[in-house]
């Protein structure tokens, strides 16, 4: 079936909220200090029902943090039980609980966390709140639990320990590791000529994927990663390779963003119907064609 609506990947913010102080984070590209909002249920629910039967390769649940959303397991249940395509969750994990582990096992969730340091003082500098020594038991359990887990470092600086590190842990777990210099940091679109040299150490393989990502398959004392460093689009306003992307955001009072950088502008009239709601997504998708 042809892809009517355009877009690719679909993200839901089913919260603006975070129990993380991140100074780097840009929340999804919402706004701070703004009234906590949520999207409901059923909300999710009439979007999941309107949208299922396009051709979209993922939906990724994430927030601020998506566990602060009561319904979040509820969620991420409906979506794998109504759709085929892959199913993701960005969470800094730190909120899960066992029983919600066991219930997500049944379904092809994959998290994806936000871990910006791979030692106890940096990690509690960088988060505030966020306690290392829990989270690393906590993807130990989502680890046995069978679901599949990738860490994800939103880089700060250039400071070649703290990427090594993360390199490091990410090889010795054999868990995938997305680097993502940090929109807006002065420089931050030059990091990768400090960091290619890092993975080139032990990469055995590497393929642009002209998604603003390149992949480097490591190696090293018998183990083995992924690692993705994703060179922004927005460091050099490349409209084609967002468009390759493909993804729109959907906010939690259901206002829509083609781009974190960009104000969100249209809101989706769920109870309009089906057929309304497709005609906005593929309206949005026209106009998606600058930066």
């Amino acid at each position: 079936m042809e892809n009517s609506i355009g877009w690719d990947k679909i993200r839901l913010l089913v919260t603006n909220a975070c129990n993380y102080k991140c100074a780097f984070c840009h929340n999804e590209g919402q706004a701070k200090h703004m009234l906590p909002k949520q999207m409901s249920y059923e909300q999710l629910k009439q979007f999941i029902d309107i949208i299922k039967e396009q051709k979209i390769s993922e939906i990724c649940f994430s927030g601020g943090e998506p566990f602060l959303n009561k319904d979040i397991v509820k969620m991420i249940v409906y979506a794998n039980n109504e759709t085929t395509c892959d199913i993701g969750c960005a969470s800094n994990l730190s909120l899960i609980t066992e029983s919600q582990i066991q219930e997500l096992a049944k379904t092809r969730v994959k998290f994806n966390i936000q871990f910006p340091y791979a030692n106890e003082n940096d990690f509690r500098r960088s988060t505030v709140n966020g306690n290392y020594s829990v989270i690393l038991k906590k993807i130990d359990s989502i680890k046995s639990a069978g679901i599949e887990i990738g860490l994800n470092t939103v880089i700060q600086s250039t400071k070649i320990e703290d990427v090594k590190e993360i390199i490091r842990f990410a090889l010795i777990q054999e868990i995938p590791l997305k680097l993502l210099p940090q929109i807006g940091q002065e420089g931050s679109e030059k990091y990768k000529d400090s960091i290619y040299p890092l993975l080139r150490e032990n990469a055995v393989d590497c393929k642009d994927k002209g998604s603003g990502a390149t992949r480097w398959i490591l190696k090293s004392n018998g183990h083995q990663t992924v690692v993705l460093y994703i060179d922004s689009p927005c460091f050099y306003k490349d409209i084609s390779v967002c468009r390759h992307y493909g993804e729109i955001r959907i906010l939690p009072d259901l206002y829509v963003q083609s781009c974190i950088l960009k104000k969100d502008a249209t809101s989706l009239k769920l109870d309009e119907g089906k057929e309304f709601v497709l005609k906005q997504l593929r309206e949005l998708w026209k106009n998606f064609s600058h930066c």
